[in-house]
């Protein structure tokens, strides 16, 4: 019972944390913020200029034993920014720029999770990262909690109290969904449609905090445009919205190959005696009747969630208690908060480091003699700047009140990503790249 207690109050935290976010955009830590001048003239870097196209890249099926791998990079939340996503690939110097061959023989590339949503390019993101992962076997992309709930969306009503898309913080930048829509379905009605949608989100939602009353779904009595007075407006917003959802949320359907991939993502990847997942493990898992007390069950239960992520058998599992627990690894957030818990954590499964994301701050953190490593260090620009909410980042811009601010993105990124360097006499030496 007090493992149920503790997954409703992480989901509940989860579900109504865009309030915390209500009085500025950006998230609760200090960011260095340049200068106008430095934002214009790096708009233009060509950070991404020496990393190849994925859809050139050969295909590497050479498998490389554990035991041969001296250095592991670990990459944070992405969130929908592919741009900053292929600036850091190329910090890793792991492909050749010139022969698009895999650089690090030695070496492994962990993603933990938390490709799409936030910002407006999702769609490359995870088109980036699942081609690398198919092309190279150094490479591993884990479990995410959005891309858990963009399976969960995926369900009938029926089965679904609340849709995540439509939440109106955390999830599908309503640019984004541009992507997913042929350009033939794309008209100057759909551009309007998301410029009244901007417009209001910034001036009846965030402006007036009304993060619980209003939706950014195309229908129902908490549909954003019930807000529009002009009724033929209103028609039009209404059939632009459902139709880009549509196509969003169809993309990743159990039948496609985009869906298929997300399904198949571990929860927890081990190497050794290092440890990765997104969110973090709260050590009641491990105790409770049918939980996973060792990291062979974790590896057991990566098997389990893959066969059951399909739309037709996640519902059931999810509903589970190994579909609590996958849940809660993917948003549990109390390692930050105690290294005794890590320390017990660490001793049941017998790793040295856990290392982790979904937690965002402006920096990697190292925690608990480095036997915690907090990675997610807001590497996405839309995340970064404007928080949780829906905001172009072309310009900044005020709500109507004044009472919330989108601001510009930068036209650089920050944040930093992991080198782990295997040590001659046994552990890792923990690098962090900025």
């Amino acid at each position: 019972m007090l493992f149920q207690i503790v997954l409703a109050v992480v989901a509940a935290a989860v579900l109504f944390s865009g309030k915390a976010l209500y009085t500025s955009g950006r998230l609760p830590f200090s960011i260095h913020r340049r200068r106008a001048s430095e934002l214009n003239n790096a708009a233009s870097d060509p950070i991404s200029s020496s990393v190849p196209d994925v859809d050139t890249l050969p295909v590497d099926e050479s498998a490389v034993p554990d035991s041969t791998i001296t250095t592991i990079w670990a990459i944070g939340d992405l969130h929908g920014d592919a741009m900053c996503a292929r600036y850091w690939l190329n910090r890793t110097g792991l492909i050749d720029s010139e022969t698009d061959a895999w650089k690090g023989s030695t070496s492994k590339l962990v993603f933990v999770g938390d490709y799409v949503d936030k910002g407006p390019t999702s769609l490359e993101t995870v088109q980036l990262v699942k081609s690398l992962e198919e092309r190279y076997s150094n490479v591993v992309a884990l479990m995410g909690n959005h891309e858990l709930e963009v399976l969960n969306d995926r369900l009938p009503p029926e089965q679904r109290r609340r849709y995540w898309y439509q939440l109106p913080y955390s999830t599908v930048h309503p640019d984004d969904m541009l992507s997913y829509a042929p350009e033939n379905e794309v008209t100057a009605d759909t551009h309007r449609a998301l410029d009244i949608l901007y417009d209001l989100a910034l001036d009846e939602i965030y402006g007036k905090n009304q993060f619980r009353s209003v939706d950014f779904s195309p229908y129902g009595e908490k549909s954003i445009c019930n807000l529009i007075e002009d009724e033929a407006e209103s028609k039009m917003v209404r059939e632009e919205l459902d139709k880009l959802q549509n196509y969003y949320i169809n993309s990743y359907s159990s039948d496609t190959e985009l869906g298929q991939w997300v399904e198949k993502r571990p929860i927890t990847h081990i190497h050794e005696d290092l440890i990765f997942l997104h969110g973090g493990i709260n050590p009641q898992i491990m105790d409770i009747d049918g939980g996973v007390p060792s990291a062979s069950d974790l590896s057991d239960l990566n098997s389990a969630f893959a066969s059951s992520s399909s739309t037709s058998h996640l519902s059931p599992f999810m509903k589970s208690l190994h579909g609590q627990i996958v849940y809660d690894l993917v948003t549990y957030r109390g390692n930050h908060k105690s290294c005794r818990e890590v320390e017990f954590v660490a001793e049941r499964l017998n790793v040295s480091k856990v290392i982790v994301g979904h937690t965002p701050d402006d920096n990697v953190r190292v925690m608990c003699d480095e036997s915690f490593l907090a990675i997610d260090s807001a590497l996405g620009r839309w995340i970064r700047v404007n928080g949780n909410q829906y905001c172009r980042g072309d310009v900044t811009r005020n709500s109507k009140n004044g009472r919330y601010t989108c601001d510009k993105i930068a036209g650089f990124c920050e944040g930093g990503i992991v080198r782990l360097d295997r040590k001659e006499e046994g552990g890792w030496d923990v690098n962090v790249i900025t």
